[in-house]
């Protein structure tokens, strides 16, 4: 769930001083990342392959202080997304509905403006998840959520926009 919090801002002010965008630095803490091994960066036109491809050139790199504007950045920002940390979610819902799988359609539709590749991993969900998703109730998931997400509304908005 996009916003343009106070902290996103600042971030891509920072980035743009340093010169790059908030996106190429971005990829910079990814690629800089020991701990991960690849990354899926969606280019759909020549604008945002250009400005990868100058990102992975630019052989400048992050300093401590553009590190800890991404964790301030993600601290002020983790109740919006979902980390995809599922069984969490789907042990307190007994399994009746796989709310990351859910909330991934949510980010395609939302974050990437994809509201077709939405609604159609939606549609290849389990039939169960589809049907259960507004019935439940999600007092435990919410409660568990390490993120403090409205699970709840968050289903109910999946339901209305996916379905």
């Amino acid at each position: 769930m996009k916003s343009d919090s106070e902290e996103e801002l600042k971030l891509a002010g920072h980035f743009l001083q340093r010169g790059f965008t908030d996106k190429q630095a971005k990829l910079k803490a990814v690629w800089e990342e020991p701990n991960i091994a690849s990354i899926c960066s969606q280019m759909p036109n020549l604008t945002i392959l250009a400005a990868n491809v100058a990102a992975a050139r630019d052989k400048t790199s992050l300093a401590a202080c553009d590190r800890e504007l991404f964790t301030n950045l993600a601290h002020a920002t983790k109740n919006t997304y979902c980390a995809g940390c599922g069984s969490i979610c789907r042990n307190a819902t007994g399994g009746l509905v796989a709310v990351n799988d859910v909330m991934r359609c949510l980010m395609y539709y939302r974050e990437y403006g994809e509201p077709a590749l939405a609604r159609e991993t939606f549609a290849s969900l389990p039939d169960a998840t589809r049907q259960n998703l507004t019935q439940l109730d999600y007092t435990a998931a919410e409660e568990a959520c390490p993120h403090g997400l409205e699970i709840a509304q968050l289903m109910r908005e999946a339901g209305e926009l996916l379905a």
